[in-house]
């Protein structure tokens, strides 16, 4: 046997090995994938634990998805923050001045920006950024409601700035890799 005879032998069991890998490995997906079963009872129970229920699997595409939702969130809040601080009505209440805006203001100046009002208040209000009374907010109804800051625009918007730029390291530290490019890299 010639040594090119050996080589392009290695080279067709390399492709055989990997793709028997790859036919392994789509097996186990398919093992634990629940649309691959006719019944439920074929599906084998899947164990998650705890602090893993709800989160996309780890370098899946939904992880880059979620994590993509949350940058975007972020710069919403901090743009609506930063449009409190730049029309607020700062009122002297016990003293310390107060960055606020009425919320039927905030809604006029906000329609046109954007349609999501409402959830980036509770948004905001959640990350404790901003504070308003009541529940949630209702054109017409809460329009003289106070939506105030809780702290500082400044120290708000370093403090988003820099939780959008861990988000971001997060996604660059992971690429991510699409099914199909791999599956067209092993053949």
């Amino acid at each position: 046997m010639t040594a090119k005879e050996s080589t392009g032998e290695n080279s067709v069991s390399s492709r055989i090995t990997l793709f028997n890998q790859h036919v392994e490995e789509h097996k186990k997906w398919q093992r634990i994938n629940p649309f691959a079963h006719y019944s439920v009872r074929d599906m084998p129970k899947r164990c998650i634990h705890k602090e893993l229920y709800g989160t996309p699997p780890a370098g899946s595409l939904s992880e880059q998805r979620a994590l993509q939702a949350q940058v975007l969130s972020l710069q919403e809040i901090l743009q609506l923050c930063e449009l409190i601080n730049e029309n607020s009505e700062s009122k002297a209440a016990d003293g310390t001045p107060e960055v606020s805006l009425t919320f039927g203001v905030l809604f006029e100046m906000y329609n046109h920006i954007s349609d999501k009002l409402l959830g980036t208040l509770l948004c905001a209000r959640k990350h404790k950024y901003i504070d308003f009374q009541g529940e949630t907010l209702f054109q017409g109804r809460d329009d003289a409601q106070l939506v105030r800051l809780l702290h500082p625009f400044e120290e708000l918007k370093s403090t988003i700035l820099g939780k959008i730029e861990n988000l971001r390291c997060i996604t660059v530290e992971k690429p991510m890799e699409h099914p199909e490019l791999r599956d067209a890299q092993l053949l």
